[in-house]
Formats: structure tokens, C-alpha cells, sequence
């Protein structure tokens, strides 16, 4: 069973490099649930652990983050300590993805405590450092984080990653399109993108999907039509229900008009899945396209939309520990009976 959960988190962590069939990772997911009750100790923590990033892979936050808070439960039956920083990272990620920023944070920082004390982990302390970088982007302060993204490129540089090359150079690229530097955002990106197609990786859509939207956001909609039509197709292919609902999104805000059945349903995507960072960051941007364009209507009715969203980022994830229960032992025997729509 040891060897089948570490087999599984090796899918789960190519994954992240390269376009993977979700199927062949589904298919690994439910075998493993048959031994879910057999489970004790370090195997039960593994077990949720795992459970937690293919969810939240899946953009289930819900079961995601239920997942993980089950496996702190049964993490002090684990004596690596390289595996406590592991699990606090991944909490970190979460929690940042629903920009729960402060307790972020304090995972983060448990996470590079630890890494910083072993050598030949530069690799896990760069991906910290953008979860540091992303949440001070949450908190506006984006000179920091593109001082922070700056640095991970200089050690990435400097320890010939490039991986972590292209990937700060996607994440400068995001900052550099928050402080509406457009021209400084399309070359990072490009730059990002270049890498990521060659080597086929999983972040090929959303680094198309963010030069579309830098594009459009500049004006220059020929080359954001192309990015669009580029991101569309891969994400197609790789069935990645997140960036289809994105484009769809992009696409009815920029590139048609009277579109807005796609609007609502990518709303109703996000809500569906309590992707509440994303209802707050692209409904302001909807709610203001709507507002210069004179539709009072339609921009009250998103800036409620990021109203209600910030509401429930500052509630954070209350989920009771009854519904962590009842996810390892209801009937259904899985995540599945207490997915979101």
C-alpha cells in the first residue's frame, strides 16, 4: 500500500511538469480508495495527503482543503521532517489559492524554516518563495512581490533551473499585468511560454491564457484573438475546465460582444467550486468594462458579485470538523458526496 500511495504522488507530481490525462490519474484514485478504512497512522496521513493535492489539482477546494486538514490529524505519525515542510507547502498553496493570505503565510514560513536547514533544496524554497511573492500580490503590495519574483529568477539564473527560470518569469509577468504594466508583462510572458511549450508542460494554457488577457487589456486584440484561439485549443485537449472557463470569460469581456451568457456561467464555474480569489479579482475587472461602457445594471450586479466573494474570503473555509468525519466514513466512500455542483 506504501508503494502504491508513493506511486501515486510520483503521477501527481509529473503531473506539474507535463500535460498529463487526468484519467490515468482517476483511475489510480479510485483504486486506492478501496483501502481508505484499512489505514492507520503514517499510511492514513499519505493517504489524505495525496487525496488533497489531486483534488485540489481538480480545482475541488473543498474536498482539497478537507483532505489536507485530515492528514494534520495523523502527520505526527510521520518522522521525516523534509515531509512535515512538504505538507506545510502544500497548505500554504491552498490556502493561498483562496486567498486566505495570513494563514498562508504562517505555512509558508513553517515550510522554508525547515527546507533552509538541509542543502539541495533550492528547488522547494523557490517554490515557497512564490507562494510569499503571490500572497503579497493579494495584498497589493506588488513591488514586493516583484522584488521576490526578481530574486527567484536571480537563483534560478544563478543554479541554472529552468524550470524555476520560466516560471518566474511567468509570475513576473502576472505581477507586471496587476500594476498595468502591459509591454514589460507580454515580454515575461513570452519568455515563460517559449520554455513551457518546448517542454510540454502543464502551465502551456495558463501562460496562453495570460497573454491573451495581457493583450486584450493593451488593446492589441489581433494578438489576443491569437493567444486565445492558442490557449482554447490546448485547453480543449487537456479537458482543463479552469482555463476553458477563463477563455470563455476573456473572450465574451474582449473579443465578441453580447456574450454575456459565457460571463454568467464562468461565475457560476467559480462560485460552484468557492473560487472566491477568482470572483473577487476578475469580477472588479467585468464589473468596470461594464461600468465604461454604461451598463449600470450589469456592473452593480458584479460589483456585488466581488462584494459577496471578499465576504467569504474573510469567513475563510469553515468546514466542521463533522464534514471532515463524514467525508472519510459516509457511505459514498469517497470525496465525491460532498463535491460542490
Amino acid at each position: 500500500m506504501y508503494h502504491q500511495l508513493m506511486e501515486f504522488r510520483h503521477e501527481l507530481m509529473l503531473s506539474y511538469l507535463k500535460f498529463k490525462n487526468d484519467e490515468d490519474l482517476k483511475s489510480t484514485y479510485e483504486s486506492l480508495k478501496a483501502y481508505q478504512r484499512q489505514l492507520k497512522g503514517m499510511l492514513d496521513y499519505y493517504f489524505f495527503f495525496f487525496m488533497g493535492m489531486y483534488e485540489f489539482r481538480r480545482k475541488e477546494l473543498v474536498a482539497a482543503i478537507s483532505a489536507y486538514r485530515r492528514a494534520e490529524k495523523s502527520l505526527e505519525y510521520v518522522d521525516d521532517e523534509i515531509e512535515h515542510a512538504e505538507f506545510y507547502y502544500k497548505m500554504a498553496e491552498i490556502y493561498y489559492y483562496m486567498k486566505q493570505t495570513y494563514i498562508s503565510f504562517e505555512y509558508v514560513k513553517r515550510a522554508i524554516h525547515i527546507y533552509n536547514k538541509y542543502d539541495n533544496y533550492i528547488d522547494r524554497v523557490l517554490r515557497c518563495k512564490y507562494v510569499v511573492a503571490g500572497n503579497l500580490i493579494d495584498s497589493l503590495d506588488y513591488k514586493g512581490a516583484l522584488e521576490r519574483f526578481k530574486e527567484t529568477l536571480k537563483i534560478s539564473r544563478d543554479a541554472g533551473r529552468h524550470l524555476h527560470i520560466a516560471t518566474s518569469k511567468l509570475n513576473m509577468g502576472i505581477c507586471y499585468n496587476h500594476m498595468g504594466e502591459y509591454g514589460k508583462a507580454y515580454r515575461s510572458l513570452l519568455e515563460a511560454y517559449d520554455y513551457f511549450e518546448k517542454e510540454n508542460h502543464a502551465c502551456i494554457e495558463k501562460t496562453l491564457f495570460n497573454l491573451a488577457h495581457v493583450q486584450a487589456k493593451k488593446g492589441d486584440l489581433k494578438s489576443a484573438k491569437f493567444y486565445y484561439d492558442k490557449g482554447y485549443a490546448v485547453a480543449l485537449e487537456r479537458k482543463n475546465s479552469e482555463y476553458i472557463v477563463k477563455l470563455d470569460l476573456l473572450k465574451a469581456l474582449y473579443l465578441t460582444e453580447g456574450c454575456y451568457n459565457l460571463i454568467d456561467e464562468s461565475f457560476n464555474f467559480f462560485l460552484s467550486r468557492k473560487m472566491y480569489g477568482d470572483i473577487d479579482e476578475y469580477g472588479f475587472e467585468v464589473a468596470e468594462i461594464f461600468r465604461k461602457n454604461g451598463d449600470s445594471d450589469r456592473s452593480s450586479k458584479y460589483y456585488r458579485e466581488v462584494i459577496l466573494a471578499k465576504n467569504q474570503i474573510q469567513k475563510g473555509e469553515m468546514i466542521s470538523e463533522t464534514q471532515i468525519d463524514n467525508l472519510i466514513v459516509g457511505s459514498g466512500g469517497g470525496f465525491g458526496n460532498y463535491r460542490t455542483k
